[in-house]
């Protein structure tokens, strides 16, 4: 009969905890053994754990940490995605994320930069008459729209959207004499070989000015 009362005293203590943490059975046993089945305990230790997962997952002060777990109910990819939209702007998440493809990143802060202004488009953007926040985000979005223009109608056709407004804006913000020359002239091959130098220097441009993206 005693054990039968300590069974059961047991599985109520695992019930009550669980009750108040979101934690397995098997969780919930172990924290309680190490409390000695103090119930108050074990919820104490079931919480420093989780603080203890984030924080080796984030540069956040623990005084940031603690408030979003109990807020998001201790649900760890809840909190750290909290957590990043409290250290981070948008774009840096972008950056932060997209880490391995400067392209793709690019891509992401198009978009970011579009609904954040928010910009008006006809099909393509307007690049001689748009205007955005500040002449980082300006010339951004002319180089990625040339290029993403480029890649739908092709080098022939792109020529023909505004080619000296993006030479300009090439040359004078991202350093790239022989992209801008490149497209002035007409010279898809040279283009080819120095499109990746563009691509990383676009992706500079944002890292390098970070402030100045939304």
């Amino acid at each position: 009969m005693f054990l039968l009362c300590s069974t059961m005293d047991h599985a109520e203590q695992i019930k009550q905890l669980r009750q108040q943490v979101p934690v397995g059975l098997r969780h919930a046993a172990l924290l309680l053994e190490k409390a000695g089945g103090d119930i108050m305990v074990a919820r104490q230790l079931f919480i420093q754990e989780m603080e203890a997962v984030v924080l080796s997952k984030t540069t956040a002060p623990p005084e940031m940490v603690l408030p979003l777990l109990e807020q998001h109910q201790y649900d760890i990819p809840r909190t750290l995605a909290a957590l990043e939209e409290a250290l981070y702007t948008i774009t840096e998440r972008v950056l932060r994320k997209i880490k391995n493809s400067p392209e793709a990143a690019i891509d992401k802060v198009a978009i970011v930069i579009e609904t954040a202004t928010p910009l008006q488009r006809s099909f393509w953007l307007p690049l001689d008459t748009m205007t955005l926040p500040n002449v980082c985000q300006q010339a951004f979005m002319i180089i990625h729209e040339w290029l993403s223009y480029e890649d739908d109608e092709g080098f022939d056709s792109a020529l023909y959207f505004h080619r000296q407004l993006v030479c300009t804006t090439i040359r004078d913000m991202l350093q790239c004499p022989e992209v801008a020359t490149a497209i002035g002239e007409g010279d898809e091959d040279a283009f080819r070989r120095h499109r990746e130098t563009l691509i990383q220097q676009l992706y500079a441009l944002v890292a390098n000015n970070i402030s100045r993206f939304p």
